[in-house]
């Protein structure tokens, strides 16, 4: 999946979860980080496609490789958010909805909590594509999860998400409101996903 999904996708999931909004930049922060980290490396690429493809997605997408990945992402946002003026660091992602110019900071488990959570949406959206190896038990199985559904960029899921997170963000929803949409969103991706799952090609890439 391409990184600006990847990084609405867990900004999303940081809207949901947090309690206050005056934390939800912080918190979109520590979402953006553990939704990217485990592609760091890409650098893989430059010894090879077929290295890369073989090994790009073993120890950063395993299940314990995914749960460090969301604690250094957590603790790079909390570090972030020690600096009182960068607490407001991830509006790029969040709505400005923090009218106190200078927001507390959450306690560091709502920052682990909103990283993990990140970093495993980003796994499940790598399950549909067909690139690379999938192993969530390495180095236990080499059981690759790719449903070969759709394409690393695909079109349909890239648009809706972005839609999703624009609603959301422009609109300034209630917390029912919003949940509700996010479930509409929810349905109309893994419809998708099940169609071409039915209909459409497996694809390798």
């Amino acid at each position: 999946m391409d990184f600006v999904t990847h990084s609405l996708m867990g900004a999303g999931a940081a809207r949901l979860i947090a309690p206050k909004r005056d934390w939800l930049a912080q918190l979109s922060l520590a979402a953006v980080l553990g939704s990217l980290l485990q592609d760091g490396d890409s650098w893989l690429y430059f010894l090879g496609p077929n290295y890369y493809g073989k090994y790009h997605r073993m120890v950063s997408h395993c299940i314990w490789g995914l749960a460090l990945v969301g604690l250094i992402s957590a603790l790079i946002a909390w570090g972030v958010a020690a600096v009182r003026p960068w607490r407001r660091f991830g509006w790029f992602v969040s709505p400005n909805l923090a009218r106190d110019i200078h927001p507390a900071r959450p306690h560091f488990l709502w920052f682990v909590l909103v990283a993990e959570i990140a970093a495993y949406i980003h796994w499940c959206a790598d399950v549909i594509t067909g690139f690379g190896n999938l192993e969530p038990f390495w180095p236990w199985s080499s059981w690759d999860a790719s449903l070969h559904a759709v394409t690393s960029f695909d079109w349909f899921i890239f648009s809706t998400t972005l839609g999703w997170h624009l609603l959301t963000r422009q609109l300034e929803l209630r917390r029912r409101r919003e949940t509700l949409v996010s479930a509409v969103y929810l349905v109309l991706v893994v419809t998708y996903i099940l169609a071409r799952l039915a209909w459409g090609q497996p694809t390798v890439w």
